[in-house]
């Protein structure tokens, strides 16, 4: 066990800056750019939901997109060549971190949208927004190693939050899965937006097995 997580924390230490450097920068950014265009104060739980979901929880595809760079640097190699490293425990380190990223960043937004006097559900929004910005991660994942680029997946996300921002897809819509409506979080909803995401993870791993014996 001792080895185990001696290997990860050397697998980290090279690979967390290498991976995340950018999508941090940028995610950071971005969440920058919310107060300015949407405003995050003295929100009712209706107006927050709706900064919650439409915006805040695009980090999650910013923040996860780049678990599959395959840029190795001569450490990384070395570790997973001499220790039977596999790309899948590669990735897996890489999308937990990316997930604890996500909620973390999310977690901040939302305590500043409280200390600005917004009312909602704090830790029912907060885990609700994780999950869908989750979806929204594992989404372009699975879009950009189906079509082998990241342009892909952030495209894929995009068209998606585009077509529910013009009310393509409605609230009504089976594909519209941000179970929060009106400031309530339906069910039913709730029930889609896990399963889906549970589908991608399981077609995400799927990718990355069949990726990996090519490796």
């Amino acid at each position: 066990m001792n080895i185990f997580c001696k290997n990860i924390l050397d697998f980290l230490r090279i690979d967390f800056f290498l991976t995340f450097k950018n999508s941090l920068l940028l995610g950071i950014a971005y969440l920058f750019i919310i107060p300015i265009i949407r405003g995050i104060s003295n929100l009712n739980n209706i107006q927050s939901a709706e900064v919650l979901g439409q915006s805040l929880a695009l980090v999650g595809a910013i923040i996860l997109i780049p678990v599959t760079k395959r840029e190795l640097e001569t450490g990384i190699k070395e570790i997973i060549y001499t220790k039977s490293w596999s790309y899948m425990k590669s990735v897996s380190i890489r999308l937990i971190c990316s997930i604890l990223l996500t909620a973390f960043m999310i977690l901040v937004v939302a305590f500043v949208m409280k200390t600005y006097h917004c009312v909602f559900p704090f830790w029912k929004y907060i885990s609700v927004t994780v999950m869908y910005a989750v979806f929204m991660g594992l989404l372009a994942l699975v879009f950009s190693q189906a079509g082998n680029s990241d342009v892909i997946g952030y495209l894929s996300v995009l068209g998606y939050w585009t077509f529910c921002q013009l009310e393509i897809i409605s609230e009504s819509s089976v594909l519209y899965i941000f179970p929060i409506i009106d400031g309530t979080v339906g069910i039913s909803k709730l029930i889609t937006l896990f399963s889906i995401t549970i589908s991608l993870l399981v077609l995400f791993v799927f990718q990355i097995k069949c990726l990996g014996n090519r490796v």
